[in-house]
């Protein structure tokens, strides 16, 4: 048997073992087999090419399967290809509850709500990507969205090993800014009401033209899983709380459901804060990513593309 042949067979035993423990349905072991799997490869080659640690960003919208996917891609890299790697989330550097409190009494009350561009800690995780691209020890902060908080530190996982390649997923990596006649009308009711200066958009607008730009700017290979439309964001958003509800619920004593979630009519609220950038990013990231998954309504993959 090659090298080649008991990678491949490795590869296919970690991928059982990942679809159990994420009770993944039994689809996903197609996808990751006719995706997921060469894409690991083609990663590991930019990186030997590079020789140097790379930064890979991986863009989709809520509930597209980013989260799953770096999940996967990090698992197969360390246990199958023994090449060191791990994977970030930027959701993980959303400031904290008080922090975004500040801003909204003192820039706009709409940044009360974590999510866009300005509600996350942009210092740290520059810091963060900084330490790991030096092989150095750093500690990975850690944000509870059912307590809609930063974990205390002493939760945070310590990261000491020197990766080759670290990936960055997040609804907004790799996104550029919008030109400024693109603000002006409002893209929903949340706009329309509660942003009609247009004010909380061009403050959001502004940080990712510079601070977010200067951290995406970083990144060697970008991925995106692109949803048919922002239509789908609604149902997929859903299907994350409606897990995140049944987990909290079963690890709960007592026999109420946990508050900490959010109903179907908060979500369609919750999502109106990303829509404009969701939308932005469906249109413009597309043509400038290094690999595009086109997926369909269920999350299946219709099409591959390479840049």
């Amino acid at each position: 048997m090659t090298s080649s042949d008991i990678q491949i067979e490795k590869s296919h035993a970690v991928l059982k073992h990942f679809i159990s423990e994420q009770k993944l349905p039994s689809e996903y072991a197609c996808i990751a087999q006719t995706w997921f799997i060469p894409l690991a490869v083609t990663l590991i080659k930019h990186q030997n090419s590079a020789n140097r640690p790379i930064l890979v960003g991986i863009n989709g919208c809520q509930g597209s399967g980013k989260s799953t996917l770096t999940c996967f891609l990090s698992t197969l890299l360390n246990e199958v290809f023994k090449v060191a790697s791990v994977g970030l989330s930027i959701d993980d550097f959303y400031l904290s509850k008080h922090s975004r409190q500040l801003l909204a009494s003192t820039i706009n009350p709409l940044l009360a709500t974590r999510g866009v561009p300005g509600t996350h800690d942009i210092v740290l995780l520059e810091s963060t990507l900084w330490s790991l691209r030096q092989g150095q020890p750093v500690s990975l902060p850690a944000f509870d969205k059912s307590m809609d908080d930063v974990k205390p530190q002493e939760q945070w996982e310590y990261a000491e090993h020197k990766y080759k390649i670290i990936i960055l997923e997040g609804w907004c990596v790799g996104l550029d800014s919008q030109h400024p006649a693109q603000l002006l009308s409002p893209v929903n009711e949340l706009e329309a009401k509660e942003d009609a200066s247009g004010q909380w958009r061009q403050y959001v607008n502004d940080v990712l033209s510079v601070d977010y730009k200067r951290v995406f700017a970083s990144i060697d290979y970008l991925v995106m899983l692109q949803a048919p439309s922002f239509e789908h964001v609604y149902a997929w958003r859903c299907e994350q709380e409606h897990k995140l509800k049944t987990s909290l619920a079963s690890h709960r004593t007592d026999s109420q459901l946990p508050n900490e979630t959010m109903s179907d009519s908060e979500i369609l609220r919750f999502i109106q804060f990303y829509q404009r950038l969701t939308q932005h990013a469906l249109s413009t990231i597309p043509a400038k990513c290094d690999r595009l998954f086109v997926l369909n309504e269920t999350r299946g993959i219709t099409q591959c593309q390479q840049h």
